[in-house]
């Protein structure tokens, strides 16, 4: 984590959430991470087969997310 991100620009509340998130899940530096699509308004990825990441402005990623999963979190162009 970075200091400005967490305590200067007022994301210490959505940081400390997605940090929850990946301790809860076992996500480590060393996770496999499958990418689901890359296009330039969205990108999805797969962790660890245990969590789906969503970034960029696009809100539709359809297909790409299972049925079974729920949202964790979300924000200014994520969703977890």
């Amino acid at each position: 984590m970075i200091y400005d991100h967490f305590f200067d620009w007022g994301l210490k509340e959505e940081i400390s959430k997605l940090a929850m998130i990946r301790i809860k899940n076992g996500i480590r530096a060393s996770s496999t991470v499958r990418i689901l699509a890359s296009d330039p308004d969205l990108y999805v990825a797969a962790i660890d087969d245990k969590i789906i990441a969503k970034i960029g402005p696009r809100y539709e990623a359809g297909h790409l997310v299972p049925t079974n999963f729920r949202i964790a979190t979300c924000g200014n162009d994520y969703v977890v």
